[in-house]
Order: C-alpha cells, then structure tokens, then sequence
C-alpha cells in the first residue's frame, strides 16, 4: 500500500468516525419510531403483529424493519437500540460504498472523499442514522441498488426489493431505473418487463401476507396520509426550498448537474434522472409531517455524488484539464459546502430535536401516571400516538387513521375553514364519539392543534361530555369522559371560534395579553353557549396580567357552565377567594378542583 493509499484510507477512517460521533452527539428517538416499536412489543406478547390485540390493522410502512426488530427482540435483545445501530451501521456503509463509487468515475481516490466529506458533516443524515427509524438502512439499500443498476447487474433487483420491504418508495426507485433503461435504450423490453417480473415474485411474500393478516392491498397509512391537492404541492414546494437552502447549496446541487448534464457518464445521468423524479414525488405529496427533511435523505448520497462529479467535470473544461487548479477549486467548493451545511441548519435541527424530546418525556410520563391511576382497561385517543402508546397499556385511538381502518378509508369531509399547519388532516368525529374514548390528549395540552383536535370543538358530545383534568409532572391537561353521559351529539358547523380560540393561546403564550384577550371575546361571541373553556382561558390570562377582581367573575361563570366540572375555573377562584381572605369559599372551590382532577 502506497503512502497515498494509507492517507486516503485515514482520511476516510476519520470522515466515518467524525459521522458516528455527529450521530451519537443527536441521540433521540424520533416519535413515530414508537409505533413499530409498539407493533414488536405485541408480538413479542403473543398478541401478534398488531398494534391494538385484537384488532389487525398494518398502522406501519417499514415491514422489513419491524421484522429485523422483531427477530432481534426474540434473542431477548433491546430491539430499541437495535434500531440505532442498524441506522448507525447503514450510513458507514453509504459514506464507504460512495468513496468506493466515486473513486471509480473521474473524481479519483481524493476527489471521492467529498461525497463522505458532506455525508458526515450533514445534520439530517446523522440525525436520522440515530433516530430509531428505517431511513438510513432504506437510503443504503437504495443507493447500492442504484450502484448495481448503473453496472446493468441483476443483483440490483433483490436489493429493491428488500428496500421496496423496508419503505414502499422502493418500487418508485425500480421503476424509475427500469423506465431509464427503456429510455436510454440500455435493454429491451423483454429484458426489462423479465426484471420485473422477478421483482414482483420477490415481493409477492409480503403482499399475500398483508391480504392474509391484515386483509388490504395497501398499508393503512396509505389511506390515511395519500393526497393530491393545491394545498399539497405547495406544501412540497415550501419543503423543497428549506431543503435546497440548508443543504442543497441553494440550488446549486441541481443546477450544477443540469449544466453539466451532457457532459455526465451513462450511470450518472442515470442516477441525475432518478434523482429529479423522485424530488419531484415528495413535493408532489407534500413532503413529509416530520421535521428535518426525512424524504430527501434515501437521495443524498447519489445527489451529492452527482453534484461532485459534475462540479469536476465542468471545473476541467473551464481551465482547461490543469490538474492543481481543478483539485484546488474543487477542494474549496466542497469543503466551503460542508462547512455550510454542519452550520447553517444547526440552530434548526437543534430545536428540533430539543422539542422532539420533550415530546417523548411528556407522552410517557403522562402515559405511566395513566398507567399507575387506572387499574381498568381504558381507551385513550391522541393525534400523537408514538411514545403514548408504547409506554401506555390503553387501546389507543388514532385520531388521525393512521392505525385505525375507519378513519383511514372513510374520512370526515374536511370541514372548510379549519386552519392548521398539520399535513395529517383526515379525521371522523362522529365516529370517534362513538367510540367513547376514555380520554382525549392532545399534544399541546389544552390547545387544539391538529386538524382532527380542532373539529372536536364542533361536537356537543365533546364540548359536554369530556373535561380537563390537570397531570403537574408533566404539566398536560387530558380529556377525560364523564360518567354516565348519554347526551345527542350535535355539530356546528363553523370553526371560526376555534380557530379564534387557538390564535388567542398563541398569543398568550407570546405574552401578548391584551390581543388573547380580544381573540379570546371574539371567539365567546361566535362560540356555542356550552363553550365554557373560552372563559377559562380569559380568566387565566387576567390572572396573568395580575387582575383577579377581573377574573373571578369571568370564571364563576366557566365554572357554572361547566357544571362543576372545570378544574382550571376551581384552582383560579380558590386563589382568588384565598387572597380575599374567604377561606371558607377558598376551601369550597379547591374541594371542588380535587374531585373533579380524578382519573377514576
């Protein structure tokens, strides 16, 4: 081995370490990574595949996955960290197999350390490898597959598969590579419908095990998530953007390979072409309801190697083949977008990932206190059902169909004027009251924010039958069903004052009492007579600002229309009646916020 080789391989040693420790420096668990997880645990149970026993509902997309835990789970083994490692080891094998890819085009030993140069310094892509979800061990099965695709070797048609296994995208990847090889003529359509023919026989298991077990064709969150509209493209479109500003040098890394393009070998245009369609799905779709770009990660590798061999290729026609000043140009460039993309998103993902953690903290430890209170099966409803259903022994709810078949394929029609920046936006109220759910919780605490949250304001049945009871570690409000409720369920049928509702939280929230205050009053006079929880809200916000004459008289009346049960009312005026100095009504109102602040 040369001294170059030996400095090649260091440089690449410490590019793979300087990947690990990025990943390791993220450690989280990304929320939705608990509902496979919860899907394991079942069957480690003897409940089966499921994720209510008893009810067979394919709530995941990651079947590959959920097995490799599964099996790893029956050695008695932490399937948890098991997910970590296999996100950790997957992008070691991207940042080796795209040295090894770009050290065979004209890029050469040194210029093919900048793919796994911008790999390791990439937020997202270390953010996912440590997460618990199946994005890396997708990204590295599709991007060897691409490899083995640009050679025309059949081996590439098991590895789609197995990635076709692990995220439905898989087969749009196939049958992009597929639709390139008819397009560039590179083999027949005898040849090309005999790869998919293999293709289908390698995946056909899985599909007769879905129509068997769960009895669709499809997973459920197809049904729940899918969706073409105005609405979605410009969702994509904004998605896109923060993608192309944070780590897609602004543009640069599509605008450089279109350029470039006649310039590009045969399986570099091929993977340019895959590249562009398949940014073209995600903004079509919507992009993701997950922070941190998840949908462009299966993509990075292959887009930073295309824009690495097309920087070089256009850097040698510009001056000229001189070797020192392309290698020093090329250096710069790259280094410069590396430097970019650890920096520039960081703050973002930082955030990101703080809120994410405490989204977990809350949803479990709120999911024990259920737990350790009620010694009776319950049914708890959420929009977000990851950490809460793993930690929690409830029957859980989906409010927004992912792992529930109803609301999935016979959606509520979307009620007009709800607003919301939620991508999840299907639901079915009258169904879910139905239901009766135990309790209701929301992310959010008290406030509203998903699509499916706002339109329970709409309900009598919710608005009358259900109230906040307080947890103080964490501080979250829940839901609970009173007994014995047997009332009509009627709906409004304009959303206005809930949106009015949650705009006056924020505001309050912001520490802008005076505009929660007018929001709040426009909300009381569009809302329903029953709506007392605006009242509560007005009365705490006078308590903010240090008004209790103000508020007590606003909350008598929350706590009459609640007829007792609002616990926010009771707290507030045993404050106020205590620094009055009535004790006596002190003392009647705290009684009061204890026994309606029950689980049982």
């Amino acid at each position: 081995m040369t001294h170059k080789n030996i400095l090649v391989a260091a440089i690449l040693v410490l590019l793979a370490a300087a990947f690990v420790v990025h990943a390791v420096s993220l450690s989280f668990t990304q929320d939705d990574a608990f509902i496979s997880y919860r899907y394991v645990k079942n069957f480690l149970d003897g409940k089966g595949l499921v994720f209510n026993p008893g009810e067979r509902v394919e709530g995941y997309t990651n079947f590959l996955f959920v097995i490799l835990m599964t099996l790893f789970g029956k050695l008695g083994l932490d399937y948890i960290l098991f997910s970590k490692i296999v996100g950790i080891v997957s992008g070691l094998f991207l940042i080796g197999l795209s040295y090894f890819w770009g050290r065979q085009t004209e890029l050469g030993e040194f210029g093919a350390l900048s793919v796994p140069l911008l790999l390791a310094a990439n937020g997202v892509f270390a953010y996912w490898s440590i997460s618990g979800l199946e994005t890396v061990l997708f990204s590295a099965l599709i991007f060897s597959g691409l490899y083995l695709a640009a050679r025309n070797n059949i081996l590439f048609i098991p590895l789609l598969a197995l990635a076709t296994l692990t995220r439905p995208e898989g087969g749009l990847v196939f049958l992009l590579i597929l639709a390139y090889y008819l397009a560039a003529r590179i083999n027949t359509l005898k040849k090309v419908s005999f790869y998919l023919f293999i293709y289908a026989m390698l995946i056909a298991p899985q599909v007769l095990f879905r129509l068997f077990y769960y009895h669709d064709i499809l997973p459920n969150p197809f049904y729940a998530k899918t969706g073409l509209s105005l609405e979605y493209l410009t969702a994509g479109v904004k998605y896109g953007a923060l993608f192309s500003k944070e780590y897609g040098f602004y543009g640069l890394i599509l605008i450089v390979p279109i350029t470039a393009f006649k310039l590009l070998s045969h399986e570099m245009r091929l993977l340019f072409s895959v590249n562009i369609i398949y940014i073209a799905y995600i903004i079509i779709v919507g992009g993701d309801v997950l922070h941190e770009h998840r949908f462009f990660v299966p993509i990075l590798a292959s887009l930073y190697l295309v824009f690495a061999y097309s920087t070089v290729v256009l850097l040698k026609r510009l001056f000229h083949r001189r070797t020192r000043l392309v290698g020093i140009s090329f250096a710069v460039v790259l280094s410069l977008g590396a430097v970019a993309t650890f920096i520039l998103p960081w703050s973002r993902l930082m955030a990101t990932r703080e809120a994410e953690i405490a989204l977990i903290n809350k949803m479990r430890t709120a999911a024990e206190i259920l737990n350790r209170e009620i010694d009776w099966p319950y049914s708890l409803a959420t929009t977000t059902i990851g950490a809460v259903s793993y930690y929690s022994h409830a029957k859980i709810i989906d409010m927004l169909g992912l792992t529930d078949r109803t609301i999935a394929k016979s959606p509520q029609t979307e009620i007009p004027g709800i607003e919301s920046t939620w991508k999840e936006r299907q639901y079915n109220i009258p169904y879910l009251m139905k239901l009766q759910p135990d309790f209701i919780l929301f992310s959010t605490s008290l406030k509203p924010s998903a699509p499916a949250e706002r339109a329970l304001f709409l309900s009598s049945k919710f608005r009358e039958a259900y109230y906040p009871v307080l947890m103080t570690k964490p501080r979250l409000h829940i839901y609970k069903l009173k007994a014995g409720f047997f009332g009509d369920d009627r709906y409004e049928t304009d959303p206005r004052f809930v949106n009015l509702y949650v705009d006056a939280i924020n505001q309050y929230l912001s520490q802008n009492f005076d505009s929660a205050i007018v929001l709040a009053q426009e909300s009381e006079q569009l809302a329903p007579n029953d709506f007392y929880m605006v009242f509560n809200f007005m009365g705490e916000v006078r308590m903010a600002q240090g008004r209790p004459g103000d508020a007590k008289d606003i909350l008598l009346k929350a706590f009459a229309l609640s007829k007792g049960y609002s616990v926010q009312a009771a707290l507030m005026l045993a404050q106020i009646y205590q620094g009055e100095g009535d004790l006596q009504k002190a003392a009647y109102y705290s009684k009061s916020a204890e026994i309606a602040n029950r689980f049982k």
